[in-house]
């Protein structure tokens, strides 16, 4: 709804920042429609109240009152004996900041299996490892038990004794979505009721994943594949991540899957910034050795570097430090500060941040959210916060928008998407827009003119319902997946982490610029969002989304 003509105006006056607006609309607007309030006071419920007028009415006089008499003699005998002033209160020394841990934090660990046999965990400890990486198996273990790694328990157990901070991987061998499915269900039936402090890893590296041999993989295939382990074990509560070597992940693993979960790099034999040239990508983990040696393992064990502090993102609750990041010797990912920060500042949510305190989410300096409703095209797919995400930040004063993540791979299911997005929202008011989020790997083999169709049958029927919709993606798929009319119709929210601005090469009004944002209120990493058009002045001139 972004370009229709009866909106021109109204959004040259709503926006504050021209540098992402369209020239055609800039060049159409008449500035005097609408007046528009400044992102400051767009929240601000002052009412001043009215004076109370005098009556006029005359006072009869009192009856003779005993206790007027009385109080007259206390004030007479107080002015005889005024009281000492009070002395000043000394003032309170001020009090240190509370310890804010940071969510970088260098930390060096391993990697191990069978391979490594009996560790002495105690000396593994004391030689300075701060975390483990142990493998829990491979393959469908539910139909083959033999595929569970021979050491797992004990080096589950053992490490744990000695306080060691551990994560698991699963080695696979899937080839099917099917595969992927059945390989996450048999790590879960084997590592719940551990304690982890670090990611489940899904170590995805055969010889069919090569595209120089004869059976291969396409990048289509495993990215569904990557995509459909590590959501089924986030689905359990874990913190999911991937493992493979360097070319792999840049070539075979599309953008969205690789952004969605933590990656663990390797890359043997090279400096890291050399691998930091080779693989400009965010990681959290670089396993940079296969050659180590460490007191209590006999013979070679993997080496790790890692970057982020998995135990505070994972268990912030039990978080105990280190609070400070002084001590890095290595260079943490690169992040680089967004140029242009919009007019208001955001998050997005969902059932994943769990319970959140909204009130300390808007002393924080938040403007506005976008609430995930749901996903999919069935009844069981709305997102189980949704109603409460929204009528908590309603109650602390929080602009709200709504967002759909979609599966559909045609017109007819974008249809039953589009249907169910409006029966869970309808009755609500929303001074953000709404957003069709489609980023999923089952459209990306799908070419721009399907995408498009399933796009414009999704927006065209919300926008039938008198909303304000927009198009959710990743940069690469907006820049190559969509033809031209979309964005000549629906506004965009683009994500693109860790840049100084989006690479998309259009026209936004949303831009989703971090995953691991830290808010007060948000016990979880969140994503982070600048607007760039003043969204609650457009919803309301325009009574759009129930405004």
């Amino acid at each position: 709804m972004k370009h229709s003509m009866r909106m021109l105006s109204v959004l040259t006056a709503c926006v504050i920042s021209a540098a992402v607006f369209p020239a055609s609309a800039l060049a159409a607007a008449n500035a005097e429609d609408i007046s528009v309030t400044e992102v400051s006071d767009i929240y601000n419920t002052t009412v001043s109240a009215e004076s109370k007028a005098e009556t006029g009415e005359t006072v009869s006089e009192e009856p003779f009152n005993v206790f007027d008499i009385y109080k007259a003699h206390q004030e007479y005998q107080e002015s005889l004996n005024p009281e000492e002033p009070e002395e000043p209160e000394e003032p309170e020394e001020p009090q240190e900041p509370a310890k804010v841990p940071s969510i970088y934090r260098s930390a060096k660990g391993i990697d191990v299996s069978y391979a490594q046999g009996q560790i002495d965990w105690a000396a593994v400890k004391e030689s300075g490892v701060e975390f483990a990486i142990i493998r829990a198996g491979y393959g469908n273990a539910n139909a083959y038990p033999n595929q569970v790694d021979t050491w797992f328990r004990y080096n589950m157990e053992e490490a744990s004794k000695v306080g060691m901070d551990v994560g698991v991987y699963w080695y696979s061998y899937a080839k099917t979505v099917e595969g992927a499915t059945n390989e996450a269900e048999s790590c879960y039936n084997l590592i719940k009721g551990y304690d982890l402090k670090y990611p489940v890893f899904f170590d995805f590296e055969e010889p069919y994943t090569d595209s120089t041999k004869t059976t291969q993989l396409s990048a289509y295939d495993i990215s569904r594949i990557v995509d459909t382990f590590c959501s089924n074990i986030e689905s359990k509560g874990y913190f999911a991540g991937i493992y493979s070597y360097s070319n792999l992940l840049a070539t075979k693993v599309y953008d969205n899957v690789r952004e969605k979960y933590t990656v663990w790099v390797a890359s043997v034999g090279i400096s890291e910034d050399t691998l930091r040239n080779q693989f400009p990508y965010d990681f959290g983990i670089w396993q940079y050795s296969w050659t180590g040696r460490v007191n209590g393992i006999n013979g070679d064990v993997d080496l790790d570097q890692c970057y982020i502090n998995y135990p505070y993102l994972i268990s912030p609750e039990t978080y105990t430090g280190p609070y400070e990041d002084g001590s890095y010797t290595e260079t943490p990912p690169a992040k680089v500060t967004p140029t242009n920060t919009g007019v208001a500042k955001g998050i997005d949510v969902s059932e994943w941040q769990g319970d959140i305190d909204w009130k300390s989410v808007a002393a924080s300096g938040i403007d506005f959210a976008i609430v995930r409703a749901g996903y999919g095209m069935y009844e069981s797919q709305k997102d189980a916060y949704f109603e409460k995400n929204m009528e908590g930040a309603k109650a602390a004063g929080i602009g709200c928008g709504a967002y759909w993540y979609s599966y559909a791979t045609n017109v007819t299911e974008a249809q039953k998407e589009a249907e169910l997005f409006y029966e869970t929202i309808k009755g609500y008011k929303f001074e953000y827009p709404i957003y069709f989020d489609i980023e999923s790997v089952g459209v990306a083999g799908l070419n721009a003119a399907q995408i498009s169709k399933i796009t414009d049958t999704f927006c065209s029927y919300m926008e039938s319902k008198g909303y304000y919709i927009g198009v959710r993606s990743y940069t690469s798929f907006l820049n190559s997946k969509f033809e031209p009319e979309i964005f000549e119709k629906y506004d965009v929210w683009v994500s693109q982490f860790d840049v100084a601005k989006p690479q998309y090469t259009g026209t936004y009004g949303l831009w989703q610029y971090s995953s691991t944002g830290t808010v007060n209120g948000i016990s979880t990493p969140v994503d982070m969002d600048y607007a760039y058009y003043n969204f609650p002045n457009i919803m309301t001139y325009n009574h759009l989304n129930g405004c």
